[in-house]
């Protein structure tokens, strides 16, 4: 009966791994990201999400729509802002062309996705797409996410000095997209039911000897 317990620690091991996921990483370090043109998916709130941060400069971030010329707030300053922290960026129609800027306060510049609008003429942002679940430790939901550089000249051009996750946003045109790093809440039933299953034929194989 010893080998009871082991079995169950096997099972919640392989339960956990299934759930956690490493974060979305740009693929080609040093090399400066193509440019993804965003959409508003539909019209409604932009929902933006705090992923993580690896800066040593002080930065916060804002929603520019091209289209109808709103500017959003700046949001997520990011040395004192929690890993999941959300912030609603304002209303955009569907269809509409965004861009999100980000203010390096440290150095008075402004690096942007579009890079018509960084300082230094230069795309800052690495999107994809991500599915739901886990993203640097939280829980997040799908959308899409983008890594940003902070610094003159991309920096490193890891682009994950500042990251976030954004709803109600597309990518038009993008060369990466990322699956889903969580399974859905249908397969985490059958999980569990699965888990529960084999706990039990184990129970009475082991009772039967």
């Amino acid at each position: 009966m010893f080998r009871l317990p082991l079995v169950f620690s096997a099972l919640i091991v392989l339960s956990a791994s299934v759930l956690r996921a490493d974060p979305i990483p740009y693929s080609n370090p040093g090399t400066l990201a193509a440019a993804s043109a965003l959409t508003a998916t539909s019209t409604g709130d932009v929902t933006g999400y705090f992923a993580g941060q690896s800066s040593a400069h002080n930065s916060v971030v804002r929603l520019v729509d091209l289209t109808s010329g709103y500017v959003s707030a700046y949001f997520f300053t990011n040395h004192s802002t929690i890993d999941g922290t959300s912030a609603n960026f304002g209303s955009v129609n569907a269809g509409d062309t965004l861009i999100f800027e980000l203010y390096n306060q440290t150095l008075g510049l402004t690096f942007a996705t579009d890079p018509s609008h960084s300082v230094d003429g230069l795309n800052h942002g690495y999107e994809a797409n991500f599915a739901g679940g886990f993203l640097n430790g939280v829980v997040l939901p799908s959308g899409v996410y983008i890594g940003m550089e902070d610094l003159p000249g991309g920096g490193d051009l890891d682009y994950n000095d500042n990251t976030f996750l954004f709803t109600n946003v597309s990518i038009a045109r993008a060369t990466t997209t990322a699956a889903a790093t969580a399974p859905e809440p249908g397969s985490l039933v059958l999980l569990g039911t699965g888990v529960l299953g084999a706990a039990g034929a184990l129970r009475r194989k082991l009772a039967t000897r």
